[in-house]
């Protein structure tokens, strides 16, 4: 079977042209806004839901005492362990009052990372690790795969971005991650960018793809 119909490989290439879109988008949209963004920001919003699909693809279910479950707060909280600067960030995100699951967990420990400015950091360090995150994510995962490097590559150019998102209002344990494809498709006339229509039509090509996405995280 070649690469190029590998449904994992499908997911990953999606995946990555929707981590490129919402990252300039956002990048893009946060310069000309030119103030300090805050949690209502709907660029900013996308950019969390896409970093979650991001970071959900491959993981392995865990069976815990009572149930199974995928959660993407086991590979976060490991950064601590490997960069030492992290701890901070992952004692901030347990003393958080009123988040009850590791999923809520996590969605804070990215908000503090983007305004810290340290996403970037953060996550290099992960994705050097593949032996130790190969105990969250299977082998096919973007986060073990070429995929996932470019991303963080990407997320550098978040630095440049001013954020200040209340983390302890917010009910982060039970929002429902849904991608806002109008987001990407509203100025794509004005664009006429050639590589930008190509990475839209390889998404909406695979709609099935990412309603199934959608459907996992509620």
């Amino acid at each position: 079977m070649s690469a190029t119909k590998d449904p994992t490989a499908v997911e990953r290439a999606n995946l990555l042209n929707m981590a490129k879109l919402s990252i300039k988008g956002l990048i893009e949209s946060a310069l000309s806004f030119g103030r300090t963004l805050d949690s209502d920001y709907p660029p900013l919003q996308q950019f969390f839901v896409v970093m979650e699909h991001c970071l959900k693809h491959g993981l392995k279910v865990r069976k815990s005492f009572l149930s199974y479950n995928k959660t993407i707060w086991g590979p976060l909280e490991l950064v601590e362990k490997l960069y030492p600067e992290a701890e901070e960030i992952g004692a901030s995100v347990r003393d958080l009052p009123g988040l009850k699951t590791p999923l809520g967990r996590a969605r804070a420990w990215l908000r503090l990372a983007l305004m810290q400015k340290k996403m970037a950091d953060y996550l290099r360090c992960l994705i050097i690790q593949r032996e130790l995150l190969s105990e969250f994510y299977e082998y096919h995962a973007l986060m073990m795969e070429e995929e996932g490097a470019v991303i963080v590559g990407l997320l550098v150019g978040l630095n440049v971005i001013d954020a200040n998102l209340c983390v302890k209002g917010e009910d982060l344990d039970s929002q429902v991650g849904v991608i806002d494809f109008s987001m990407y498709l509203k100025n794509e006339e004005d664009i006429g960018n050639k590589e930008r229509n190509v990475q839209i039509a390889a998404i909406l090509d695979q709609k099935n793809y990412v309603e199934e996405l959608n459907r996992q995280l509620k």
